[in-house]
């Protein structure tokens, strides 16, 4: 079993001052209490009201590209705001958009309810299983490696699983033809040595980590990871090169009380990390990572949370106008966009 640590972070309550967070623990009689973090969102821009966000991404112009629910792609700039719906684009009428990449060459890729889009600079093209070898038409998840690789989730309960595409040629892989233990991938990650890494759960409660390093296939399951995960949110990872995931409590129960929420593994070790505050328990938690390894924390219906350290910070809905944060990114300029279900908020 590999090396396991366990960390709870205490919530943290209150708006004190904008400056760098402090993280140093608080002694009391003994015991190291981690005290509120001194953090604050502060006044913050708003845009594209009446839009319910879903993903965003940002290319190498400084465009913002905006996946919706329904509404749409938006593509948004300083100078102008372009909608692509299916009035004027390929875009499928009903298109639920899950999420957005942009790969080296500026190509937009948008995955969602009906298949997987490529917007070229001039044209959408669209990919699905009855034109490609994807397994399923939904796509859930998208990662983009250095060798421009797109690889992406395809699948649905009991089917379907990753794919990939060079630019030229389909590979799907599933539990029938690979190393994959579960058609479920809830999300991709490509590592700072080009490894691609999947978090899987399946329907009894099974999660696993996968690396896929030069054909090479590591699965990692309870006994490798040292705890049960039940089921797994995003991963990312941080500047250390450093594994980062969340942990999704609202479908399995868990041993440990309070439960993990986050976790870090780097490939030997890995470090739980709790926050004792119910609103955690939420469905499909969701993370992004910022230029300071600060992890921020939000999913469906629930309030956004940033942990900094060992401290944690819950931001109420009242800060998003009482919408739920469904998209969260950083840009070129280190502002993180708030994707809400009532437009953007932008600090």
């Amino acid at each position: 079993m590999k090396k396991l640590t366990f960390i709870f972070i205490g919530v943290a309550i209150g708006f004190c001052s904008c400056k760098k967070p402090d993280t140093t623990p608080i002694q009391n009689s003994g015991e190291v209490i981690f005290g509120p973090l001194k953090f604050e969102l502060g006044s913050m821009q708003k845009i594209l009201d009446g839009y319910i966000v879903k993903a965003i991404a940002f290319d190498s112009k400084g465009n913002a590209w905006i996946g919706t629910f329904n509404q749409g792609v938006i593509r948004y700039n300083a100078q102008e705001t372009v909608i692509f719906n299916s009035d004027n684009s390929i875009i499928p009428k009903d298109f639920v958009i899950w999420d957005i990449a942009v790969d080296k060459n500026d190509n937009v890729w948008v995955g969602g309810t009906e298949g997987l889009l490529k917007y070229d600079g001039k044209k959408f093209t669209l990919y699905n299983s009855r034109n490609t070898a994807m397994p399923e038409d939904v796509v859930w998840n998208i990662a983009v490696d250095s060798k421009n690789n797109i690889w992406l989730a395809s699948c649905r309960f009991r089917q379907g699983g990753l794919a990939k595409y060079d630019g030229a040629e389909w590979t799907a892989y599933t539990p029938g033809n690979s190393a994959l233990p579960t058609n479920s991938v809830k999300s991709i990650a490509i590592d700072r040595s080009d490894n691609v890494w999947l978090a899987l759960s399946d329907e009894i409660n099974e999660a696993y980590l996968v690396k896929i390093s030069n054909n090479k296939w590591n699965v990692y399951a309870e006994k490798e990871l040292g705890f049960k995960p039940f089921y797994f949110g995003d991963i990312e990872f941080n500047s250390k090169n450093c594994l980062v995931g969340a942990i999704d409590h609202s479908i399995g129960g868990s041993l440990v009380t309070p439960p993990p929420h986050f976790f870090t593994f780097d490939g030997k070790t890995t470090t739980l990390l709790s926050c004792d505050d119910a609103y955690i328990h939420i469905s499909k938690p969701k993370i992004t990572i910022d230029h300071n390894n600060y992890v921020w924390h939000y999913g469906v219906n629930s309030d956004c949370g940033v942990w900094v350290g060992e401290r944690w910070k819950k931001f109420d809905r009242s800060e998003f106008g009482g919408s739920s944060v469904w998209a969260l990114k950083e840009d070129a300029r280190k502002r993180i966009w708030f994707g809400t279900e009532d437009g953007i908020y932008i600090r």
